[in-house]
């Protein structure tokens, strides 16, 4: 029986989701709001929410390449092709898209260390639900959740069963326990602020500059709907 995806196929996918635009900032239109979130992002680090949901990360080279030298093995290599497909992150493909530094280098403003932590324990198990070993990894250690798109991403957790953000901060135990403790102990309006922060990170829509405001996304949606481009978050 032949394969159901050829080589080709699966390089094309590769490519399609390496160049779709990165997450932005929706700021919200009501100034009080907008000043919520602003002294929530402070929060977010005073607390050591940054500790792990590292705000930036350094991409050393900003071409991407297919096939990949990182590629594990099993998988096409690039001494398997005549020569590798590559773009710029960038500079290449639909906007908003990665910063790139005055050195060549590029910005990834993805909210995680990319790293695996422990975030449950006896007291909260809610993040230990994972029964497969996969890798050899440790069934209770989990990639430290990329945050750039959590205002568009509802539910959240491994399984999806947790509904609010706040939900999610109140769940986090094991190495994340002290964070969790910090955000417990804040007035329930920096508590909301944290969470107004939060709800900035957004899915944007091909083309959008990387920060707008509220309204501006609502223009940003009804001018592609009105060129029958149908975009939903």
């Amino acid at each position: 029986m032949p394969d159901e995806l050829t080589v080709g196929d699966v390089t094309a996918v590769t490519l399609f989701q390496a160049a779709m635009n990165i997450p932005g900032r929706v700021l919200p239109d009501d100034p009080e709001r907008r000043a919520a979130a602003e002294r929530g992002e402070h929060l977010f680090a005073q607390i050591g929410c940054t500790d792990c949901h590292r705000p930036a990360l350094i991409l050393e080279n900003p071409v991407f390449s297919e096939p990949n030298p990182f590629n594990p093995p099993g998988n096409l290599r690039p001494e398997d092709v005549r020569r590798p497909i590559t773009f710029d992150l960038t500079r290449d493909g639909p906007g908003p898209r990665l910063e790139r530094t005055p050195d060549g280098r590029a910005i990834v403003r993805a909210y995680t260390d990319l790293k695996r932590h422990v975030i449950c324990d006896e007291r909260d198990p809610l993040f230990c639900n994972e029964r497969v070993i996969q890798d050899r990894v440790p069934t209770n250690q989990f990639l430290t959740r990329k945050l750039w798109d959590v205002g568009s991403t509802a539910p959240y957790g491994h399984r999806g069963d947790l509904t609010t953000i706040t939900e999610a901060i109140l769940h986090h135990a094991g190495e994340a326990r002290p964070q969790r403790e910090r955000f417990q102990a804040l007035a329930q309006e920096d508590q909301a602020a944290i969470v107004e922060f939060l709800k900035t990170l957004q899915v944007l829509p091909p083309g959008a500059p990387p920060e707008v405001t509220e309204s501006q996304l609502r223009e940003l949606v009804r001018r592609r709907r009105a060129a029958g481009r149908e975009w939903n978050q």
